[in-house]
């Protein structure tokens, strides 16, 4: 067994601990730490986290156990899961708060270890239960505003008086939200473990492209190369939430590490607010049997994403800079090429090829290389306009 890529691992995430100077050093040179910046990085952690527990990827379950060992109590089939989503998303919030604190100092600890308490048990409450509480009934939509609201409290770099109001408030919205246990059908288990399925086997095999969002049902009538790109984004517009933090969190990390150019936060962050509504065209592409529904050349669907992917990261940037951010429109086209050239990117290739020795991790050089297509020209791009 290697354990070369766990110890590197291990050292790269030990790394703000016990080299805090020289991080220090490097990401804010001279400037002056910004008063409640570790609250602020962990409120954009917690929203993160947040979000991504109440989109309720635990529910799953093998559709053979339902078929011949259903233990008929759906919520404790569940619990399992919830219990280590819930777990893997907090612990990285507290990596961040102790990280954070090494690096940035621990100016108001206390109020921000109250909220990251209270935003854990709000969670695992509002996972649970899917909001549906005894106030409000079967309508547990509300529960996903939370996150937005802790985000832009991190934003606003909120002092330690607003600190204790935000947890209060998640307290409170603990107690809404407390009810009974959510118990899914069979239909979104069985949706939930293939979707558990897919993730892992594209893992498995470095697909990156094969977790992008799958798309919702929806009315759209499909004709030219361009409208065939709008529909695909249409159909994933369940990530426009994500797409917001994204937006709240850049003139945060803006503000507590101003060595770093702007174009860089602007290109990275229209790339990734992007890059998930492009799995319409990246199934297409992928897969020879979509391809032939599409009666449009190459050229033709890649300039069509290029343009609708530049509205999107053009909408994005537009939100990053009413929440801060200074405006770099010249990193736009960087960043919609980039999205583009990425879910283009034909089905992958796995045979042998030269591999590259990286201390004991080897690396096969040419499936690196089709992964970092796009990537590549977002690093390239980006480095050239800083």
């Amino acid at each position: 067994m290697n354990l070369v890529p766990g110890f590197v691992v291990a050292g790269l995430l030990t790394l703000p601990i016990y080299r805090a100077g020289l991080l220090r050093e490097r990401f804010l040179g001279d400037h002056v730490v910004p008063a409640d910046a570790l609250g602020a990085v962990v409120l954009i952690a917690v929203a993160v986290a947040l979000l991504s527990l109440l989109r309720r990827d635990f529910i799953r379950a093998d559709p053979a156990r339902l078929t011949w060992d259903d233990p008929g109590d759906r919520a404790a089939l569940v619990r399992p899961g919830l219990v280590r989503a819930w777990a893997l998303r907090f612990g990285v919030v507290a990596y961040v708060f102790v990280a954070g604190g090494a690096v940035l100092g621990w100016a108001g600890a206390l109020p921000v270890s109250a909220v990251v308490v209270a935003a854990a048990v709000f969670g695992f409450v509002a996972a649970w239960s899917g909001g549906r509480s005894v106030s409000f009934g079967a309508a547990g939509a509300w529960v996903r505003v939370v996150p937005f609201g802790v985000a832009l409290a991190g934003a606003l770099f909120v002092g330690e008086g607003v600190l204790w109001g935000v947890a209060g408030a998640l307290v409170i919205a603990t107690g809404l939200a407390c009810g009974p246990a959510y118990r899914p059908g069979r239909r979104a288990l069985v949706r939930g473990h293939r979707a558990h399925v897919l993730r892992s086997v594209a893992s498995a095999f470095g697909d990156v492209l094969a977790v992008l969002p799958r798309a919702r049902p929806t009315r759209f009538r499909l004709g030219s190369a361009a409208r065939f790109v709008v529909g695909g984004v249409v159909a994933r517009r369940g990530m426009a939430g994500a797409a917001v933090l994204l937006a709240l969190a850049a003139p945060v990390l803006h503000a507590v590490f101003p060595v770093v150019a702007p174009v860089w936060w602007a290109g990275l962050g229209a790339y990734f607010a992007t890059l998930p509504f492009g799995g319409g065209m990246a199934d297409v592409v992928r897969v020879e049997g979509l391809r032939r529904w599409v009666p449009h050349s190459d050229t033709a669907l890649w300039t069509a994403a290029v343009v609708v992917f530049l509205v999107i990261a053009g909408l994005w940037l537009a939100a990053a800079v009413l929440a801060g951010l200074p405006a770099v429109p010249q990193a736009l086209p960087v960043a919609a090429a980039a999205v583009a050239r990425t879910v283009s990117r034909p089905e992958l290739d796995y045979s042998p090829s030269p591999a590259l020795d990286m201390g004991g991790l080897y690396l096969p050089v040419n499936l690196v290389r089709q992964l970092v297509r796009g990537p590549l020209l977002l690093v390239f791009g980006l480095t050239a306009l800083s």
